[in-house]
């Protein structure tokens, strides 16, 4: 998969008739690393600066049908990734991590799926322009079609083969100020699994983070997210996965913007979500989360 990504990282370099941008973000939960094509001169992307959030939905919505923009995305997962080896390299510390039926190592990861992932969207892109810099990295918002794909699918911090993919309608964005960012992600999909053992299924999410760096670090407000997600299985639409976090956020000034935050979920599993020898295997249908983060 290494090879995949610099192959394809270098060809759209190499071959993209307009100037490819590229940027990162470093989370502890998800990093990433992205190619931005547009497929229109710069000049006639829509700068939303000025509009507000309603305004933003509305545009990119009704220009959806008309894609500005071509983007290539590794993610990693280092959480998830890190309750895979803990899991695998230290069992006896990893049963003794549970306070009576409560994995604290499993609820630090629970909800994650994968380890990585590669995407691919098309669609309309508007950016924010900012007054204070010229490079717009993450400021833009989109709307289109995302295709992802991955080898590995998670089940209690074990990896198992499996070459899934996932097609799904995707509106988000970040506008990132010089004291204030805002996230946003919505997204309505369908998840194949290769592996016979995973169901596959539906889904819709939700996801929204605030966080204001000249507002009271304790306001609920400004400093803060929620993450909402419901997944049904394919062939008889039952409850396969429920998904509830809401975070609080610390903003704090060294000498970059950092923000720690701590989210506290719920997870609900469906029996239904596994077959044959995973299914055998039980699932935990409840699950407390709890998600220490740090963002820069």
């Amino acid at each position: 998969m290494k090879r995949v990504l610099f192959l394809l990282f270098f060809n759209i370099a190499l071959f993209a008739k307009t100037p490819v941008e590229f940027d990162y973000e470093l989370d502890a939960y998800y990093s990433n690393v992205s190619a931005f094509l547009n497929l229109q001169k710069d000049d006639n992307i829509t700068d939303g600066t000025h509009l507000s959030e309603y305004q933003i939905y509305k545009g990119l919505l009704q220009n959806s049908l008309s894609p500005n923009i071509f983007l290539l995305e590794a993610s990693l997962h280092p959480m998830a990734l890190g309750g895979i080896y803990f899991r695998k390299n230290d069992p006896y510390g990893y049963k003794k991590s549970s306070i009576r039926d409560f994995n604290i190592i499993k609820g630090m990861t629970s909800g994650w799926e994968e380890p990585y992932s590669i995407s691919f969207f098309l669609g309309r892109m508007m950016v924010f322009k900012r007054e204070d810099a010229s490079h717009i990295g993450k400021n833009r918002a989109y709307s289109g079609l995302l295709l992802t794909y991955g080898d590995k699918s998670i089940k209690d911090n074990i990896e198992h083969k499996d070459d899934w993919v996932n097609i799904e309608i995707k509106l988000k964005g970040t506008r990132e100020l010089k004291d204030k960012d805002l996230d946003w992600s919505f997204r309505l999909g369908y998840r194949h699994h290769t592996n016979q053992n995973f169901v596959d299924t539906l889904y819709l999410g939700a996801r929204r983070s605030s966080v204001d760096f000249c507002k009271p670090k304790l306001s609920l407000i400004y400093n803060s997210a929620f993450e909402a997600l419901l997944e049904v299985a394919k062939n008889d639409f039952k409850v396969t996965k429920g998904e509830f976090i809401i975070e609080k956020k610390w903003p704090s000034k060294f000498f970059i913007n950092i923000t720690y935050g701590l989210g506290i979920g719920y997870l609900y599993y469906g029996g239904n979500r596994y077959r044959d020898d995973l299914k055998d295997e039980g699932v935990d249908n409840h699950q407390l989360i709890i998600r220490p983060n740090i963002r820069w």
